[in-house]
């Protein structure tokens, strides 16, 4: 027989997508620096959190799941890397959240397609796309591929590209964009758009770097 210690978690403010929003700012002032060294404190108010959204995701609460994902998902993304300063002292943030972190990107997705008309749609797809960088996941355009028409994804694919327009080396943001809709055309098993795509890196990419991406390219 063991005796376990019950911790419960209570929201200190009115919503859940409020509390986020202060962990948000604690964690950027510092707060949780070194998170591993004290007890692992926000390592256990993240999990909590995501327990709490999937709890209103099987609720099939999608609007207020958007919003609260897209708020800790972005976040964690950069807080990986040690973006905006902020620190809590992992090798691998989102491993030590999950040992399957794509599945919160699914949800996320879902929520999404769901809850999004076509602008915010775009403008959320965007923002994730400048975040990812070296993080690659499945679940994003799988679940873009599943639940959008031929129409919308058309809409969302040209809408994306033209965010690229005028795209120089210094254009990290637009050049993560672009890479999003190269990956998005393999999960299409498009090579004839993968190709397109990957033209697109023309000038910013050396000419060894664009072959390679070219050759990257997966018959699935």
């Amino acid at each position: 027989m063991k005796i376990k210690k019950v911790i419960k978690y209570e929201l200190s403010k009115n919503s859940l997508e409020e509390d986020i929003d202060q962990f948000i700012e604690e964690a950027k002032l510092g707060n949780f620096a070194w998170d591993s060294k004290y007890e692992n404190e926000g390592l256990k108010i993240i999990k909590a959190y995501f327990r709490m959204i999937q709890e209103k995701f099987n609720k099939n609460e999608y609007d207020e799941c958007k919003n609260c994902y897209h708020k800790l998902i972005l976040f964690l993304l950069d807080a990986s890397r040690g973006d905006n300063n902020v620190d809590f002292g992992y090798e691998d943030l989102l491993a030590k959240i999950s040992d399957n972190f794509d599945k919160f990107i699914r949800n996320y997705f879902i929520c999404l397609v769901k809850a999004c008309e076509s602008d915010e749609l775009l403008e959320k797809v965007l923002e994730y796309a400048t975040k990812i960088k070296e993080y690659g996941f499945d679940s994003d355009k799988e679940i873009l591929l599943k639940y959008l028409d031929k129409e919308k994804l058309g809409e969302l694919e040209e809408k994306m590209l033209e965010k690229t327009q005028g795209m120089a080396k210094k254009d990290i943001d637009k050049q993560e964009i672009l890479y999003f809709l190269i990956y998005l055309a393999e999960a299409q098993k498009n090579k004839d758009k993968y190709i397109q795509l990957c033209n697109q890196f023309k000038g910013i990419l050396d000419g060894e770097e664009l072959t390679y991406l070219k050759d990257e390219y997966e018959e699935y």
